[in-house]
């Protein structure tokens, strides 16, 4: 196990310097091959989608050593997707487009190891999220999910803009 989560952590870290682009990359591949998703973010922020996904990969990533922590996160996240409409057969749809743009993005260190490692997370990812989602009320208890969180504060908040500042190297512009 931890010669994967090392896998993982050295192949995220490679995505970290483009996250924003890896993200982009995601969305455009999500979106050409399954155009009827597209209508699903007609009304939000596809810029903010990016930072999600990457913020939320971030901390996947950075809490893999933490499972307790992060299955009850990742149960959040489903909990949270089904209000917003996704359903069981959108999980394979962002499995494939997520490992294409890790495809893209890592060229020649997409080795049949890195991917077996990332399509092994992502089938665990999914499965933890489709769990909270079986059960939202038993995951969200009132609280805000992290996505909530940026979606609440989003460009205004100092905590989001240090997260995503460390963790992709985006860097805000000057207030």
């Amino acid at each position: 196990m931890t010669d994967q989560i090392r896998l993982l952590e050295d192949s995220f870290d490679k995505i970290k310097p483009n996250a924003m682009a890896f993200s982009d990359c995601f969305h455009r591949h999500l979106f050409a091959n399954n155009p009827e998703v597209k209508l699903m973010f007609a009304d939000v922020s596809l810029e903010l989608q990016e930072k999600k996904l990457v913020a939320s990969l971030a901390l996947i990533v950075e809490n893999l050593h933490n499972p307790d922590a992060l299955t009850h996160a990742l149960e959040a996240l489903g909990a949270y997707h089904v209000d917003k409409g996704t359903m069981v057969e959108h999980y394979p749809l962002v499995g494939r487009a997520l490992l294409q743009a890790f495809e893209d993005f890592l060229g020649e260190d997409w080795t049949p190891e890195t991917a077996a490692a990332w399509v092994g997370a992502y089938r665990t990812i999914s499965d933890i999220m489709l769990a909270g989602a079986e059960h939202p009320n038993d995951f969200l208890n009132g609280e805000l999910t992290f996505y909530e969180w940026l979606d609440l504060y989003g460009e205004s908040s100092p905590t989001l803009h240090k997260l995503v500042e460390s963790t992709t190297h985006f860097k805000y512009g000057a207030k």
